[in-house]
């Protein structure tokens, strides 16, 4: 059988990579992304697989206009304030000014704009090419966000027979927009098989729970390093790993590390602050401040020349993570695999001055933090300096393991040959 995969974020997702290769191991694979992505993906692309270029979209006056109005007049999750949320994230990560300025006109667009045109009204007034080499493709798998628009129209207009989508992370049913009534959805667990249907009206008989494929590297881990990494660090540490990607919001969680830190000095003055920088931030520099301490380590010893992490890197992670007296983080996926080792998790709910706009308090309530962590087990969120050093006193005790317990019961650790075999079989 050949398998064709559409692919984003190629470099940045390991998981992906190695998903593709096991089904590469069984199956004839291509992998199919955008010129302009075919560097990174070329780069990275395990031996054996072959790569062709997306050549859908015809450039006319149709499909400009068509983009523009899906663009201002789409329909939205019904999670709306994480939706806009997100957007503006996105729009103040541009670097370019002008860019940035755009984006943030076309934000206050969206936001007064009705919300009349769904995904698939777009995706049927698409005009396509047709040019892409599809008809020895027996089963294509996208990966959210779609990759490109035009290609899928198309594969759904052609009524190709095996058609599906991975939901590729536990944020993307309540930010994106790019969900069709015409697709099968693979996505990580009940909770959010509930999350696709309610929040994208997708219907409940094309979403299907068939696990999640970076929580291989756990398994992994478990099965295989677990017992004989040597530990990176002698002395007891909590261990708080970065999530924000914009500047305007990397200073307050460097102050929350900061404010941690000197708290630690003072009541716990054994246990040191080991900081994890968020890996797809650019500038660095920011963090330096935490190195003056001299309870704070940073590991920052992963970083490549891309978005790519090498998997050793990722071992030492979860060998950094189970070794912790605990794990700190303000809202990331991390704080999510935190919780499937022994580690306890806590997810800090301080540090910010306002809850409006590109604010630290939004981040840490978008709604995948608050639906399936805080709300969980909401004695581990915590709330100031003063109430972490004293859980990170007890953190063993019973109540801030139960949203282990939680997660766990969610969760079904599958390797990545296990998780490649059933994301064909479903």
């Amino acid at each position: 059988m050949k398998i064709g995969f559409v692919v984003s974020f190629f470099d940045f997702r390991n998981d992906v990579r190695r998903v593709i290769a096991e089904v590469a191991s069984q199956h004839q694979v291509v992998v199919f992304g955008k010129a302009q992505n075919a560097e990174a993906i070329q780069r990275h692309l395990p031996k054996g697989v072959e790569f062709r270029v997306i050549n859908e979209r015809k450039k006319s006056f149709l499909n400009y206009l068509w983009e523009r109005i899906f663009l201002l007049l789409r329909a939205i999750p019904r999670s709306r304030h994480n939706f806009f949320l997100m957007e503006l994230f996105k729009a103040s990560i541009t670097t370019d000014p002008v860019r940035r300025k755009k984006g943030y006109r076309i934000l206050r667009w969206v936001r007064l704009l009705p919300k009349v045109v769904p995904y698939d009204m777009y995706l049927d007034r698409l005009h396509i090419k047709r040019k892409t080499p599809i008809s020895d493709i027996d089963q294509f798998i996208f990966f959210t966000a779609i990759a490109d628009d035009y290609l899928l129209a198309r594969l759904i207009r052609e009524k190709h027979p095996k058609l599906k989508v991975y939901v590729y992370s536990w944020d993307h049913p309540c930010k994106h927009t790019c969900f069709s009534r015409r697709t099968h959805y693979l996505v990580w667990t009940e909770p959010i098989r509930q999350d696709v249907i309610m929040l994208q009206n997708v219907p409940a008989s094309q979403v299907q729970v068939i696990g999640a494929s970076q929580f291989g590297y756990i398994e992994e881990f478990d099965s295989e390093y677990k017992s004989s990494l040597p530990r990176s660090y002698p002395f007891p540490y909590a261990y708080m790993g970065c999530a924000i990607g914009t500047s305007d919001l990397v200073a307050d969680e460097v102050q929350v590390a900061y404010q941690i830190a000197q708290q630690l000095a003072v009541a716990l003055p054994d246990l040191k602050l080991v900081v994890r920088p968020y890996p797809q931030y650019a500038n660095w520099k920011h963090y330096d401040a935490l190195r003056t301490m001299p309870n704070v380590v940073i590991d920052d010893g992963y970083r490549s020349l891309d978005l790519a992490v090498k998997d050793s890197h990722i071992m030492e992670k979860f060998e950094k993570i189970c070794n912790a007296e605990a794990f700190l983080h303000l809202g990331t996926t991390m704080g999510l695999e935190a919780c499937l080792t022994n580690t306890p998790s806590f997810i800090l709910d301080f540090g910010y001055r306002e809850q409006h706009g590109l604010s630290l308090y939004n981040f840490i309530h978008q709604y995948q933090n608050d639906r399936h962590l805080i709300e969980l087990a909401p004695q581990n969120a915590i709330k100031s300096g003063k109430e972490l050093v004293e859980v990170l006193a007890r953190a063993n005790e019973a109540q801030f393991i139960e949203l282990n317990k939680k997660v766990q019961q969610q969760y079904t650790l599958k390797s990545f040959r296990q998780f490649a075999d059933d994301l064909i079989r479903a």
